[in-house]
């Protein structure tokens, strides 16, 4: 198991640039750091791992290991209160705990120079408010309630201090008091969700939803409270500073709307755009009411930059070829196969090309899912999920970088996760350890075989790319979402890796106006162009999902909250959007299985001349009965054609899988009522289709309808009809002569 983790300060880099590598290590020592092409070579990490050569233009960096440390957690932070006059002050905010046991979660703190003399509120680990100044702690009879809104009033003045907790449904109230025996100090910070620890991190974070917090220089009632923080917009009457928690285009800003300014932080991502102590359930866009949607929800496992400081920077040769590469940091005292007792880490990087092809070159675009990766970063559904080992109909084996993960939740969680207080997951981050994401990573939901799928399974396709000596150069999702079509205007072909379930509005226009432009696209997976999300406005690297409505799911986004705090737009499934993916590729997801794969059958619109090219060699009916993604090219999760969802009437279906096994289930979204026959034997809708279809202006689409695809394309263990069929496709897609594939008009 590797005790070096790290992360590089981008996935996608140009020629010529510099790219900054973050690590750490439990094991203080010494480590040489090397820059690696992957997909080429003669070396391997593992037995059958993929291959790869260094790059010699690149010299290698001695680095001197170290232990960096993550703040995880998420809370609010406001400077400044020294200037205020607050020595007789009472300070409110509505307040909503979502995990009520455990260890001890700050709701408040005001702390000044002296952080032992701080002023808190806390639930305890018995779920019961606490107030604290010092030492001196007041603690209320009863705990508190999960997921319901109180407003939480705390007065002080020279001699004491006072809580008064009223609950907004009931009018209930509660009050703490203590006496002061000196004069509370001059506070200089407001936390909320947590608490400024004495060794400058911040700790105790609370796992709820805060509201509104409001300030003002005197004692004030809670029926004047309760009317301000519920009823009044904008700066309450008499208050020095009130906080507002809804969506803002600055997304770690906290405005203030009082007139001293006193704007504070939000730190490590806490979610908003979520419903508030004032949600009436008429509104369900924040953007038509963000007064109902004025709370942030907090979280103690929230984490958007682990903030670890460089230990080398990689300059990229000017003339450094487009592909896949890795960062491979070795420590000088591993074993000689590399092992150690793990002291091998890469760090994938995809570097793009120098400059455009020139017409008529034959150079393939490979456009690698960069979101998908990101949205199954530090995955731990295969301990924490809903009945992996039943959907992969056998035991799960953890891999190494699973166990580490395991023994680390401070680096952060994935989209398919959720939260200790049960709120699922919604924002993932690349500036943090992903121990996963390795050349060589197994993934148990790749079924039987190599376990190979997301960025292990798109290595196939790079390294078969080589083999076959097919000129290629490397974007990834963050090119086409931040430039657009014209990325892959130069290019007549484009492919896509196996998985890219996870598009932006951006990202998915790029790919719709470069078919819809004459663009020639080979789609090779499965279940893509799935989900909607949204990338974060200031931090390049952090993606926001809300699970609306339907879809596979591992979680459900709470009711009112469909819409991304990013961007504002509607979230879920692209399907739910009005673009499904048969509309413009010609196929959509079908369903999935996580353990075994099957073949394909050609249909009699294979024997159609117009399409003679796609099997030219490939004389058998039946092909992709093997691969080392689940045994066979057609699995895991699959896309099938269908006109009502947008298919082209007149795109031609070459292929169709056999039928599944038991272990595969239809899509949620193909159901409007549960049923008994959803599984692979008694739905013939669940299935994985080959289908080529026209595009506007001479393009095509090319689609695999299959994640498992490219395990045919395996040197080892692949599928020789399905390594020639994608050939075959793919120096016709290069050829500008144009292309006749339309089945011809319908009956």
């Amino acid at each position: 198991m590797t005790d070096v983790v790290g992360y590089l300060d981008r996935w996608t880099a140009q020629p010529g640039g510099r790219v900054a590598v973050h690590l750490s290590s439990a094991m203080p020592g010494a480590a040489t750091v090397t820059l690696i092409r992957l997909g080429r070579g003669e070396h391997r990490d593992e037995p059958d791992g993929i291959v790869f050569e260094a790059v010699d233009s690149v010299p290698a960096q001695a680095v001197t290991l170290r232990h960096q440390p993550v703040d995880a957690g998420s809370y609010a932070q406001v400077e400044g209160l020294a200037d205020l006059p607050l020595a007789d002050a009472s300070l409110a905010v509505l307040v909503q705990p979502w995990l009520v046991s455990g260890a001890e979660q700050v709701v408040v703190a005001l702390q000044g120079a002296d952080v032992q003399r701080s002023l808190r509120v806390a639930i305890d680990g018995d779920g019961r408010v606490a107030l604290r100044v010092g030492e001196a702690q007041a603690t209320s009879p009863h705990p508190v309630f999960a997921r319901r809104w109180s407003l939480w009033l705390l007065h002080w003045c020279a001699s004491s201090v006072q809580l008064d907790i009223v609950d907004v449904r009931t009018g209930r109230r509660n009050t703490l008091a203590l006496p002061l025996p000196t004069a509370p100090p001059a506070w200089r910070t407001l936390t909320l969700a947590g608490m400024a620890l004495q060794d400058g991190t911040v700790g105790a974070h609370f796992d709820g939803r805060l509201e509104r917090p409001v300030l003002w220089p005197s004692t004030v009632s809670c029926e004047a409270a309760l009317h301000a923080v519920l009823r009044q917009s904008g700066l309450p009457d008499g208050a020095l500073a009130c906080w507002d928690f809804a969506p803002h285009e600055q997304q770690s800003l906290l405005p203030d709307h009082g007139p001293y300014g006193l704007h504070g932080r939000l730190v490590q991502g806490p979610k908003r755009a979520v419903r508030g102590a004032r949600w009436s359930g008429s509104v369900f866009d924040w953007r038509q009411a963000p007064g109902q949607y004025a709370a942030a929800h907090f979280h103690r496992d929230d984490l958007t930059d682990a903030q670890w400081q460089p230990d080398v920077w990689i300059a990229l040769p000017p003339d450094l070829r487009s592909g896949a590469y890795a960062v491979r940091i070795q420590r000088d005292d591993a074993d000689d196969d590399g092992s150690l007792t793990g002291g091998l880490c890469r760090l994938p990087l995809f570097v793009r090309p120098a400059t455009a092809p020139s017409p008529g070159d034959a150079v393939v675009a490979v456009v690698f899912p960069t979101f998908t990766y990101l949205a199954y970063a530090n995955d731990r559904c295969a301990w924490f999920g809903h009945n992996p080992e039943v959907l992969a109909d056998q035991a799960i084996t953890l891999e190494p970088t699973d166990v580490l993960l395991s023994q680390h939740p401070q680096w952060g969680l994935s989209l398919y996760d959720t939260h200790r207080d049960g709120a699922g997951v919604s924002t993932t981050s690349r500036w943090r350890p992903i121990p996963g994401f390795q050349p060589d990573q197994r993934a148990w939901q790749a079924g039987e075989g190599s376990g190979r799928w997301n960025y292990p399974g798109d290595l196939l396709l790079v390294e078969w790319l080589e083999r076959e000596g097919i000129a290629w150069h490397a974007f990834t999702d963050d090119d086409l979402h931040a430039h657009g079509s014209a990325v892959l205007a130069p290019y007549r072909t484009a492919l896509t890796g196996n998985h890219p379930e996870y598009a932006t509005t951006a990202l998915l226009d790029a790919y719709r106006g470069f078919v819809a432009g004459g663009g020639r696209m080979i789609y090779l997976g499965g279940n893509g162009f799935y989900w909607k999300v949204a990338c974060h406005p200031q931090h390049d690297g952090v993606l926001e999902l809300r699970r609306a409505e339907d879809g596979n799911r591992s979680w459900a986004e709470e009711p009112g909250e469909y819409y991304h705090a990013f961007d504002g737009g509607y979230g879920g499934l692209w399907r739910r959007n009005g673009v499904a993916p048969q509309s413009w590729l010609g196929v959509g997801y079908s369903g999935q299985g996580f353990r075994r794969s099957v073949g394909y059958e050609r249909t009699a619109e294979s024997d159609l001349p117009q399409v003679a090219f796609v099997f030219d060699g490939v004389p058998a009916r039946s092909f992709g009965t093997q691969g080392v993604i689940g045994g066979g090219c057609a699995g895991v999760e699959v896309d099938r054609q269908d006109a009502a969802l947008g298919s082209d009437p007149l795109g031609i279906r070459l292929a169709s899988s056999v039928p599944f096994d038991a272990t595969y289930f239809v899509a949620n979204e193909e159901l409007l009522v549960s049923r008994p026959t959803i599984s692979g034997p008694f739905s013939p809708g669940l299935r994985a289709d080959v289908v080529l279809q026209a595009s506007a202006g001479g393009g095509a689409v090319f689609c695999t309808g299959s994640i498992a695809w490219v395990g045919g394309l395996a040197a080892v263990g692949g599928d020789p009809h399905v390594q020639r069929i994608t050939r075959n496709v793919l120096t016709r897609f290069l050829d500008p002569a144009p292309l006749e594939v339309e089945r011809g008009e319908a009956d």
